[in-house]
Parts: structure tokens; sequence; C-alpha cells
């Protein structure tokens, strides 16, 4: 089948805004951490409120008061507030060079296999920290990116 171009029209409409994430109270999130040493981290957190256009109250599940006494409640930016990634069952191994969110410290870290161990362990380098750290299997998953409000699997070696 052969198509002139005459015969072919295409209609693009575009509003020119981006789509920006909906964040409601009571949405389980993930919040990013810039604070010296934890750059790169993120942190799941619930939402309680919004304080003004672009800024959120969240409560961290993982996270809590210096004196231990209830959950870290924050002030965090719409720009450091993603959607929670979904959930990638990796049942085959992680391989070398290939970029993973790490459990580590009450939050998930990204950093790079750098070796792979036997009993289903890995060595993994944060660069971020300059790091090297052991992980077993499953507490790593594999890295993806919130970008254009969709979640992008990092790319895979």
């Amino acid at each position: 089948m052969t198509l002139k171009s005459k015969e072919l029209k295409i209609r693009i409409k575009c509003s020119g805004r981006t789509s920006k994430p909906k964040f409601s109270k009571g949405m389980r999130v993930e919040v990013r951490s810039d604070e010296e040493g934890y750059q790169g981290s993120w942190y799941t957190a619930v939402i309680v409120d919004s304080i003004g256009e672009h800024k959120f109250l969240v409560e961290y599940l993982t996270l809590r008061t210096e004196d231990e006494s209830e959950p870290l409640k924050e002030k965090a930016d719409v720009s450091d507030i993603r959607p929670c990634p979904p959930v990638i069952q990796r049942i085959d191994r992680f391989k070398m060079l290939e970029e993973v969110d790490a459990w580590y410290n009450e939050g998930w870290w990204v950093g790079l296999i750098c070796k792979i161990l036997d009993g289903l362990k890995y060595m993994v380098y944060f660069w971020t920290t300059n790091e090297e750290l052991v992980f077993d299997h499953f507490t790593l998953r594999p890295h993806q990116e919130w970008i254009d409000g969709k979640w992008v699997i990092a790319f895979m070696v």
C-alpha cells in the first residue's frame, strides 16, 4: 500500500503544559533527601497536608524524630516528591554495572552493581558517597526514574 503525503494528515494537539503528578492527602510517596551525606536517597512517606502550591507536609514511614517517639514529619518541596515506583519482581540475578536502588539506612539509595558475589549477594557502588557495600538480592530493586509523569526503567547493560 502506498500513501501519498497529501492523503495523510496528522494532527498534534499540545497545550504547552507538562503533566505534574497530583499529590493528595493520604497518598504514599517517596521523598528525596539532599542533606549532606544523604544526596540521592529516597524515603517512603505519606502526604499529610498541602502547604501552598508547591510544598507538602509529609510523614515518613521509616524515619523517626530524634527522640524516636514518633514518625518524622517535615515540609517537602514538590520537586523532591514522586509517586512510589511500581514493584518489579526481579527473579534473575542483577548484572555487572546495572543501576539499582539499595535499601540502606531506612531508604532507597541509587547505586551500581560493581561485583557479583556468591549466594545472591552483590557489591554496590554509591557514587554520591563514594562507598561500596554488600547487599542481598532481595534488598535491591531495579532503578527506575520518574520522567514526564511516567516510570522509566534505567538502562540495563
